[in-house]
């Protein structure tokens, strides 16, 4: 099926070569318009050229006989243009600058004269783009190189588009925070589904959900453009925008520069958490230093590169030591006891432990008793629990006012992070002859992180980034070659590989038979680790610092692309188009659950399965050894698969003078994922009878049979595909732009693109999990499992060889064999404005529909609503109805080995009411029940560089909706579960995580009126020109509304709770709503928690729901916002020239000038049984950018 595709689409590819045009994600420039004698009457046959005076390049075309001409594939900077023909005097006009991805308009008038007569024309090189309808903004190389720059990342100028929200974290912004950086949704797209590109070439990786994979430093960055609409048809895979960046190339004369930037901790403000906590300010440390030269190659005798060969190339270190405070909960002496006679909430009331031991039955619920003295006998303490005590951290810190006492009790400062990263590029051009040229480069670079996230700084214990590996390595090759004057072909070739490797060294081949555990489940361990204990409230929340380390990740990706392309001018039309083919490998070695353990309060509070604020505790149940969940994987590393082919074609029409059309068509052709050895799900088989029926006792069962489990791919005829293949993916782009007047342009369209799906399925049975078994009677008693966890042995991966009977009694997922690619609708309509002082304004509006979102339901296997009814308290149920424990058919039936199934001999009604109960919940993947609308009007006000001043500002007035939120299933931030009720898939509507409000942005370069070559002082001498001369001014002002807060699930919102002007000032505690918190118990009696009580609270506005209830609370509200976020940072500059052709520049750059603390990246806390529910407590809580810090930067520039 492969083969035939390809076979198709490269036949059609050149089939739309031989008659059409291409430039596939083209960095290059373009210059077109039409040629005009002193009449205004179309003059064909003239020669126009385009000449680069750094290198001597030269591009030439003949006008047709509309008198239009195309000249295409000119590398960013600046030009001279020239137009002749016999009979009229010579055409010519210096400095025209072009800029990355640009297409230029610029129309031409020979006066009549001889040829030997030369106009030279000195106006301004036109400021409207009149020619497209693209929307975007060009970072130009000022910019890039004199704004302030946080980690000197360039993709981070992207802040300064319109239509943008960066959702990552303020201060994970470094060229190597790879993840973070790429967290963009531009003008309503998902999250991190944009394309970047690298001199044109793909620069993504599919680990992650979509990363950025190489980023290059300043100095070596030409210029990049961040298109946010776009309606030329050479651009796919993207749900919002396209981020282009070209490299630096060398020209006929050496340039380059030599720089460090320092960061010191008397440069920087004391953070907020550390005032607040009497902290001294904790070091800071970083140096950013490298060196960029380009110019002609030279080999002595044996070769000058002069007009033919030149290079770039830049290195790049980085090193830096980040203060990560935390605040942590910790148990104290006492409680390692077993002692919580003292454990008391913010109210002094004691929080009782009960004994798991007991139980009986009172008003239909069964309950326990307490200990006496609610302390833990020592007799009682599980001897393997005490083996774990020495590793635990001892309180440093009182807890802070207003929170239980027993809480936060450990700040762990500085944390001091180290980072060292190596940055290089190089990149060779070679203008082969007069027509054709083309270029090398080649990209590396190594992340190398160690950082502590638990505290523990020495032992097996520790957990965090010990160490994290990122490393990239890119290549693309670059030919282009101009048949005639109006026909260009160009080929590019590139691969990126992109490796991540995130590990704790200390607890790897640890033996954990030190601790006491059987020889014989630690010869089964598939990774012999220090365990990973987990220790929680009963609704999953942290409630004390875990030991230990969960993971062991390596990921490896590599894209390797070829992208065929021509340019062709006929007539007033200039039609480009060609073909994008990629092909994407994803090795993933992944090991989520090494060896893990979880304790939570279930097994020490007073009702089983009710939570209560007042009893309970995670440390009590762990010294018990009573352990609540845990897991163990059984790894398999797959290999992960997808080739795309896109042909397309665009045609600029030039309909008149005044109007162009746009017109476009691609068909991305997407391969679903599949894996080299086939090791992937399909589909689950509902119908066909599970072969384990024959299994079960009939005589105690009689009839009792189940049906249904999962598929698998390439296995009884099914295909190679976890899903169908999505084929008809055939996007139309139009444009327009219209000169209603010489100063003045309207512009418009509509485009369809394809997402870019990077799920990864399902692969049930090739790995497998081994489930801890905490309880046999549905949690009313543990099986005290520390002593001798995972007694019913790990299991094996079977792979596809059981069938329909694989992962039985455990929870599988699948994919929708049904799944389409989800697409989204752009469109817009502006005007734009030439202003005095080469300004340009323009205001549109702009729009995007996304359709058929991908998301995940987790209610495949939930019993019918008529019993969930039956046990659901909101609706006059009794949760006891599903709790009853009735026999388990699956009782030592051989092939649940290793599941409660297996070793329980009986189960809930709840349980054995699932349509499919041989399984647990059931999971669908790749489903499309998701769609998002975005509109929003944008404001661009744009000064180009004159009298020593660039400004420009954005404003964007949005809104942005989603219906059944799901999304991208490998990472990133879109919401893991879907805005639906689990269960009943009941439409929901809520903001995106993405909607800000109001977003404006300001930027500029003051170079300021003194010194030579300036307005004042023009004739200094030296000594005023050392002192008034060469001073600079750069800075950028950001601010965007706050963040839809994301809703706990847990809770019904009942009664509107926010509060008006919340005070994101507050000192102490910034509070979004009027946390009156009930508590519904299984009778369906709301009774409000104690703090709630105390706050003077009469009525709950949230209330926790019991089991079995059905959730009702969209997951983001749109009146309850976290904090906004502002930033405001300087650039002051001093350049002294050294030499005719040698400067220094000194540089001091403030970030966070104001010293403003933004928590906009913090949720407010989410657990209902908190007092703090609701808030964000500042003095536990880090803000979420840096404190103003400083930092001092040399450049020497030749």
């Amino acid at each position: 099926m492969r083969l035939h595709l390809v076979r198709m689409v490269l036949v059609l590819t050149v089939i739309g070569l031989t008659a059409n045009t291409a430039s596939a994600q083209e960095f290059r420039a373009t210059i077109t318009g039409r040629v005009t004698d002193p009449d205004g009457l179309a003059m064909p046959g003239v020669t126009v050229s385009a000449t680069n005076p750094r290198t001597n390049e030269v591009a030439t075309a003949v006008t047709s006989a509309e008198g239009l001409y195309s000249l295409p594939f000119l590398r960013p900077g600046l030009y001279t243009i020239s137009a002749e023909l016999q009979g009229f005097r010579k055409y010519a006009q210096d400095a025209v600058p072009l800029e990355v991805g640009q297409t230029m308009a610029l129309n031409i008038t020979l006066q009549l004269g001889s040829v030997a007569e030369t106009v030279t024309v000195t106006g301004e090189s036109p400021l409207l783009e009149i020619s497209k309808a693209d929307r975007g903004m060009v970072i130009d190389n000022l910019r890039v190189t004199e704004l302030p720059l946080n980690a000197r990342n360039p993709f981070m100028l992207s802040y300064l588009a319109p239509g943008i929200t960066y959702n990552g974290p303020a201060i994970y912004q470094r060229p190597f925070d790879n993840g973070a950086i790429a967290d963009w949704s531009i003008n309503g797209g998902q999250n991190r589904n944009n394309e970047f590109l690298l001199d044109g070439a793909p620069n993504n990786s599919i680990q992650g959900g979509n990363n950025i994979a190489y980023v290059p430093a300043v100095d070596a960055v030409q210029e990049f453009k961040i298109v946010t609409n776009s309606y030329d048809a050479q651009y796919g895979r993207t749900a919002g925008g396209v981020v282009n960046v070209q490299l630096k190339s060398g020209s006929n004369n050496l340039h380059g520069t030599v720089y460090e930037f320092a960061r010191r901790k008397a440069f920087d403000s004391t953070e907020y958490f550390f005032k607040v906590n009497n902290q001294a300010k904790p070091n800071h440390k970083l140096d950013q230093y490298g060196f960029e030269i380009d110019g002609p190659v030279r080999l002595g005798r044996l070769y000058d590169g002069k007009d033919k060969t030149f290079f770039m190339f830049n290195y790049e270190g980085y090193k830096e030591l980040t203060p990560n405070p935390a605040t942590f909960t910790v148990p104290d002496a006492a409680q390692l006891r077993g002692d919580f006679s003292n454990l008391r909430d913010v109210q002094g009331r004691l929080i009782t432990i009960y004994d798991p031991a007991t139980g009986r039955l009172e008003n239909g619920q069964w309950v326990r008793d307490p200990f006496p003295n609610n302390q833990i006998p020592a007799n009682r303490i599980n001897p393997m629990a005490q083996k774990f005590l020495k590793y635990f951290l001892q309180p440093n810190a009182a807890a802070p006012a207003g929170s239980d006492p027993w809480r936060n009790n450990y700040v762990f400062a500085p944390n001091l992070a180290s980072d060292a990263f190596s940055n290089m590029a190089t990149k060779v051009d070679q203008n082969v002859s007069e027509k054709t040229k083309l270029f090398f480069r080649y990209a590396y670079n190594k992340r190398t992180e160690t950082r502590s996230t638990n505290g523990i700084l020495d032992g097996p214990a520790q957990d965090g980034q010990l160490p994290l590996w990122r490393i990239n390595h890119t290549g693309v090759g670059d030919w282009v070659h101009t048949t005639n004057a109006a026909f260009v072909f160009n080929v590019r070739s590139g691969i990126n590989r992109y490796l991540e490797l995130a590990r704790s060294d200390p607890g790897l081949s640890f033996n954990p038979a030190e601790l006491g555990f059987p020889q014989s489940l630690v010869d089964q361990l598939p990774n012999k680790v220090f365990p990973r204990l987990n220790f929680l409230t009963s609704g999953g929340t942290v409630e004390y610092q875990n030991l230990g380390r969960n993971t062991r990740n390596k990921e490896l990706t590599t894209v390797f692309s070829v992208q065929p392309n021509f340019a062709w001018t006929k007539g007033r039309h200039n039609i480009r188009g060609g073909l994008d083919f990629r092909s994407s490998w994803y090795t993933r070695e992944i090991n989520s659950n090494l060896f893990v353990l979880s304790f939570d309060r279930r097994f020490t509070q007073r009702v089983f399965d009710t939570t209560e604020a007042l009893n309970g505790n995670s440390i009590a149940s762990f010294l018990l050894g009573a352990a609540s969940g845990g897991a163990i994987d059984n790894n398999f590393y797959p290999t992960l698969r997808w080739n795309y082919y896109a042909p397309w074609t665009q045609d600029d029409w030039k309909v008149t003078e005044r109007l162009t059309l746009n017109l476009g068509f691609r068909w991305d052709v997407n391969t679903p994922v599949f894996e080299v050895d086939d090791r992937l799900n399909y589909g689950f088989d509902t119908t066909t009878l599970n072969p384990v029926t024959s299994r079960i006792n009939q005589q105690q069962f009689p009839g009792y049979q189940v049906r249904g489990g999962l598929g698998f791919v390439d296995v009884n005829g099914n295909p190679t595909y976890p899903y169908q293949f999505d084929k008809n993916n055939i996007q139309p782009r139009v444009g327009f732009a219209y000169m209603v007047n010489d100063e003045t342009v309207v512009r418009g369209g509509y485009g369809l693109y394809y997402l870019n799906v990077v799920s990864i399925s399902a692969s049930n049975g090739f790995g497998v999990q081994t489930p801890l078994i905490e309880s046999l009677d549905g949690g009313r008693t543990p099986t005290y499992a520390l002593s001798s966890p995972f007694s019913q042995g790990i299991s094996q991966a079977p792979g596809s060889s059981l069938g329909l009977q694989t992962f039985l009694g455990r929870g599988p997922t699948f994919s929708n064999t049904d799944f389409i690619n989800p697409y989204v609708h752009q469109f817009s309509l502006g005007v734009q404005r030439q202003l005095p002082w080469r300004t340009t304004v323009e205001i549109g509006y702009v729009g995007s529909r996304t359709r058929q979102e991908q998301n995940q339901w987790g209610g495949v296997n939930e019993p019918p609503v008529a019993l969930r009814n039956r046990c659901d308290p909101s609706a006059g149920g009794d949760p006891a109805f599903c709790n009853e424990l009735l026999a388990n058919p699956f009782y030592q039936v051989p092939g649940f080995e290793g599941t409660a199934r297996f070793t329980s001999p009986t189960l809930s009604r709840y349980e054995l009411s699932r349509p499919f109960p041989q399984f647990g919940s059931i999971t669908m993947l790749d489903r499309n029940d998701g769609r998002i609308w975005y509109n929003s009007a944008q404001l661009v006000v744009n000064k180009r560089m004159s009298g020593g001043v660039s400004l420009a500002g954005t404003y964007t007035w949005s809104k942005m909706i989603e219906e059944n939120g799901g999304g991208n299933q490998i990472g990133g931030n879109n919401t893991v579960q879907p805005l639906i009720v689990e269960a009943d898939r009941i439409v929901q509507r809520s903001p995106f995580e993405s909607d800000r409000r109001h977003r404006i942005t300001m930027s500029g370069v003051f170079q300021l009126p003194f010194g030579r070559d300036r307005k004042f002082l023009s004739n200094a001498g030296p000594l005023v020109q050392a002192l008034a001369g060469g001073w600079e001014a750069a800075g950028m002002w950001l601010f965007n509304s706050g963040r839809p807060w994301g809703l706990p699930q847990n809770v019904f919102y009942v009664k509107d709770a926010t509060i008006k002007d919340v005070n994101f000032n507050d000192p102490k505690v910034i509070r979004a709503v009027q946390n009156c918190v009930g508590q519904m118990n299984n009778a369906g009696v709301v009774t409000l928690l104690s703090y709630s009580i105390a706050a003077g609270c009469t009525e709950p506005n949230f209330i926790i729901r019991p089991n079995y209830t059905r959730a009702g609370t969209n997951f983001r509200d749109d009146a309850i916002r976290r904090p906004p976020f502002y930033q405001f940072d300087m650039n002051f500059s001093k350049t002294v020239a050294l030499t005719s052709s040698v400067r220094l520049q000194l540089r001091a750059e403030v970030y966070n000038l104001l010293n403003q603390e933004v928590y906009d990246e913090r949720q407010y806390e989410n657990n209902p049984t908190n007092s703090l529910f609701g808030t964000i407590d500042r003095t536990v809580v880090r803000q979420s950018n840096f404190p103003r810090y400083g930092q001092l930067g040399i450049k020497l520039i030749f």
